[in-house]
């Protein structure tokens, strides 16, 4: 990559590192409580911060790694770092890591940063292995990690050294299939079910349809041949006048793929986003056969 990636979330832009941040990196860096499990001493001068600055800024011309500053959307001074490291692209794989400025601990700030490189990474770079190093005493990274969704792989004996000492590490990773299915569980905006059969029996036994043009006509819920059971489903549902929700879903879909006929630039996009978040609600409810594919621009 040529040019460095800026990144946002809610509250935060994730930015290349200059030389103008070395107060910034040195603040966060010389003070003990950050690097208690960093893996190397605190700053003791400046010029410690400018070459770390400089290493950031190497790994990224190398195509080794990046390493983002983190900042408040409202100023912008850096209160933490995030990044990845040990990147090999024809592996596909990287280790992660990332510390934050102690008045900014407890705030949810380094996990909204993570969610964030995480999807870059999966996503952008299409790595399919995020490793992570950390001491096993270091509960707060480790948990940010495991919540992630990272598993811990073992036990490192002596791999780290610091304050004149080895000390055994963590090594903990996630894989993309892994992110992915978290995510598209955390996403997704109605639980599975069965389909119609739920919805037909919850109504039945409330007496939804004790009062409408169709009772009476009976229901075949098992598998069959000539009248699958879906099929019957439907047919139930029409015939009282019930509709699920993908059904109203598909028709709002259709009219609104209407509307795009003509629109052009910043509206068809944003119509189209619209569109599609509404198949992604269709197709977590309605029968696997009746999906929808999104749309492109």
């Amino acid at each position: 990559m040529k040019k460095f990636p800026v990144l946002y979330t809610a509250r935060l832009r994730l930015i290349e590192i200059h030389q103008e941040f070395a107060n910034d990196i040195y603040d966060i860096l010389s003070n003990d409580e950050v690097t208690k499990y960093y893996g190397r001493n605190s700053l003791k001068s400046l010029e410690e911060a400018e070459a770390i600055i400089d290493h950031f800024q190497f790994i990224f011309e190398e195509g080794r790694g990046m390493r983002w500053g983190i900042a408040l959307k409202e100023d912008d001074q850096l209160i933490g770092t995030i990044g990845i490291h040990n990147y090999v692209p024809g592996m596909k794989r990287a280790e992660i890591g990332f510390e934050l400025h102690p008045e900014y601990w407890r705030k949810g700030i380094l996990t909204e940063a993570l969610t964030r490189v995480l999807e870059y990474c999966f996503i952008e770079l299409d790595i399919y292995r995020i490793g992570a190093i950390t001491y096993p005493a270091n509960d707060a990274s480790n948990g940010l990690l495991k919540k992630a969704g990272f598993k811990e792989e073992g036990i490192l004996q002596g791999y780290l050294y610091q304050h004149n000492q080895h000390n055994d590490a963590y090594v903990l990773s996630l894989l993309k299939p892994e992110w992915r299915k978290k995510k598209y569980e955390q996403d997704a905006p109605i639980s599975y079910t069965d389909h119609l059969t739920e919805i037909v029996k919850r109504s039945e036994a409330a007496g939804d349809f004790d009062n409408l043009p169709g009772k009476g006509k009976p229901l075949d819920l098992g598998p069959s041949f000539l009248n699958p059971s879906e099929a019957q489903l439907y047919r139930t549902l029409k015939d009282n006048h019930v509709l699920p929700k993908w059904v109203e879903l598909a028709n709002e879909i259709d009219r609104l793929k209407e509307g795009l006929m003509g629109l052009e630039g910043r509206d068809r996009r944003l119509l189209i986003k619209e569109i599609n978040k509404k198949i992604k609600a269709y197709n977590y409810a309605c029968p696997p056969t009746l999906q929808k594919n999104k749309v492109s621009d």
